[in-house]
């Protein structure tokens, strides 16, 4: 934090000299536009060649003046980013939320894509939305990072791909300086309109100039009729024919309105191009220097099918040919450069009668749209690895800051997860309570009992959230954790849909159903040896929508269910009769939270947890006390 706080400090101060230089050249500007208009005034009035040189001098002091300044300004907007970047980073290490959902370049939520599943996981477990482990996690500022940084946080994986990721984001943790120009880089293409998203959607599109071809031809024409005019106005000013040069200034100016009128109603959807393809010079630069951060990666890895191969091969194999990434980026440049050049004041001049004589956005364009010929093929995996890439970068910062946090270890043998020290992610150090669970073997579940309020659903949520960190690639929330291949079901947070006619109880049931029709397949696929994953449920306080009797058959059913299909996982409860069920006595190893109530100094019960998981049953209830702590007892 501290760190972050310094370099924060820093770029504030370097900012500040910035925008009191960049000041100085707005009034530079000002006088030198002045001594412009003044000069061009003077000259034509009084015909003194003094005027005419105050005039010159001006208008080259004023180029190089605004080449300076948008220097400067440029540089400002970097820093503004970096210190955008590290007030996030900060954020996140102090758990501020509100902060961090302000951030709007830096979550994206809305782009995010998941399947009704993985929506499911994600709302029972916090790992997308507000104070969730998404926002915790994110560093992604495009839409592919974006992402594929949630769809790893919801999707299971195998070891192998776990690990790979892993390592890549424990290489990637040692190079802060590196990460923060990626992210501020990031940060910058994901704010403007060449988003990746809406690159690789132009991409797959027809060309646009194909059914306008007539547009180089009328260019081409109204070019060269500029040239013979300008030569024709040359020999009349040498042969006193004023004439000719009153004429060709009139056909001029006529050539550059036609052009520059095609320019502005016609060629509008090519500015949108430009927008897309060429957002700026920059942000073409920003592509190819994110591209090329592949090479921070790990340069071999157990996993040839990994993330981290994937990524290199994708972005940096076969450097210098037609397909590489770094490649197609630099020709790109080359055309961005073309384009640029109306996009920048000290270019602008130039630009504006190659645009009024030659059509100079048609000459970009038919350059771009060649360029995408070439390349559309592979533009959507280059931003597939640079999602990947970006998710892998954003699960590395929290390595690099979460202090204590450790690598989970994977178990092909076993059935059992082992936490120790387990710990919720999305709280604060100084808040954070931990205990060591266990949950297996196959054949076995975890009854966890206890009184409201007492930490039994943020110990479900804490195992949950740290098994999404181990399979995307992360640090968890423990000082010794291993797991098996797992796939994770869960019945946390279920809400009615008077929309669709479904009761809250009808509602659980589908759920229930579905993480036991999973536990199955997963047993199937087992069985004919399609994978090693087991079925890792955590279930909540379930089906209180009826009477309690039914309830401890239904529970007991679905749980038997569950561990005949090979599951393992954890419920709660604080229904002490529903513990007391021989048949899941039988099949579970019961631990409970408790409260404690003590009298304050004015004789008023005061309650208060400890949040610390002990063996056997809970041997206390509070809901009756409870109700008269808010003033609800009986009078």
């Amino acid at each position: 934090m501290s760190d972050y706080a310094s370099q924060i400090e820093t770029i504030d101060r370097d900012l500040h000299e910035l925008e009191a230089t960049d000041g100085r050249f707005a009034i530079w500007r000002m006088v030198f536009f002045v001594g412009l208009v003044l000069g061009v005034g003077f000259a034509i009035t009084t015909q003194h060649v003094i005027w005419a040189s105050i005039a010159g001098g001006s208008l080259l002091a004023f180029l190089v003046t605004v080449v300076r300044n948008e220097t400067v300004r440029d540089r400002m907007e970097l820093l503004r980013n970096q210190s955008r970047t590290l007030h996030r980073l900060q954020a996140r290490l102090d758990r501020d939320w509100q902060s961090l959902a302000r951030d709007g370049v830096g979550v994206r939520s809305q782009e995010i894509q998941l399947t009704d599943e993985q929506q499911a996981l994600a709302g029972d477990l916090d790992l997308v939305g507000e104070a969730s482990l998404f926002q915790l996690t994110s560093m992604a500022a495009t839409t592919p990072g974006v992402r594929t940084l949630a769809n790893w946080l919801c999707s299971p994986v195998d070891p192998p791909i776990a690990i790979d990721r892993h390592a890549s984001v424990k290489h990637l943790a040692d190079q802060p300086d590196n990460r923060l120009r990626f992210y501020v880089l990031a940060r910058d293409i994901g704010g403007s309109s060449g988003d990746p998203e809406s690159f690789v959607k132009w991409s797959k599109e027809p060309n646009w100039l194909p059914p306008h071809r007539w547009l180089i031809p009328w260019g081409n024409f109204t070019a060269l009729l500029a040239v013979a005019i300008t030569i024709a106005m040359v020999v009349g000013q040498m042969t006193d024919h004023a004439d000719w040069l009153r004429l060709g200034l009139y056909a001029l100016i006529g050539i550059a309105v036609i052009n520059l009128a095609i320019g502005s109603f016609f060629l509008g959807p090519v500015a949108a191009i430009f927008q897309i393809a060429m957002a700026s010079r920059r942000s073409v630069n920003d592509y190819a220097e994110l591209f090329d951060a592949a090479r921070w990666l790990p340069e071999t890895t157990d996993n040839a099918n990994g993330p981290t191969s994937r990524i290199r091969s994708a972005l940096l194999a076969d450097e210098g040919s037609s397909g590489s990434a770094s490649q197609g980026m630099r020709e790109l440049a080359k055309v961005a450069r073309m384009g640029g050049l109306k996009q920048t004041a000290s270019t602008f001049l130039l630009y504006l009668p190659l645009q009024a004589f030659w059509l100079w956005d048609v000459r970009v364009l038919r350059r771009l749209e060649e360029w995408k010929s070439r390349y559309s093929d592979q533009i959507p995996t280059w931003f597939d690895a640079l999602g990947e890439l970006e998710a892998l970068m954003s699960i590395a910062a929290l390595q690099h800051d979460a202090e204590g946090w450790i690598s989970p270890e994977w178990l092909d043998d076993q059935s059992t997860l082992t936490f120790e020290g387990l710990g919720h992610p999305l709280l604060k150090d100084h808040v954070r309570v931990t205990n060591d669970v266990t949950i297996g073997p196959e054949g076995t579940l975890l009854l966890v009992t206890g009184s409201n309020m007492s930490g039994k659903s943020t110990m479900l949520r804490s195992a949950g959230l740290n098994v999404a960190l181990a399979m995307a690639g992360g640090p968890v929330c423990c000082r010794r954790m291993s797991l098996p291949p797992i796939e994770m079901g869960t019945s946390i947070r279920v809400s009615d849909d008077l929309s669709q006619g479904v009761s809250y109880y009808m509602a659980e049931l589908n759920r229930l159903s579905a993480v036991v029709a999973h536990a199955r397949e997963l047993s199937k696929r087992r069985d004919g040896g399609d994978t090693k994953r087991i079925q890792f449920f955590l279930l909540d306080e379930i089906l209180q929508g009826t009477n309690s009797r039914e309830r401890q058959i239904a529970v007991a059913r679905v749980l038997r269910f569950l561990v005949e299909a090979g599951a393992v996982g954890a419920i709660t409860t604080h229904d002490l009769e529903l513990a007391d069920d021989e048949e899941l006595m039988r099949m579970a190893h019961t631990v409970h939270f408790r409260e404690t109530v003590t009298p304050d100094a004015s004789g008023d019960e005061r309650m208060t947890f400890d949040y610390k998981m002990r063996e056997g049953v809970s041997p206390t209830t509070n809901a009756l006390r409870l109700l008269e702590i808010v003033g609800l007892g009986e009078q």
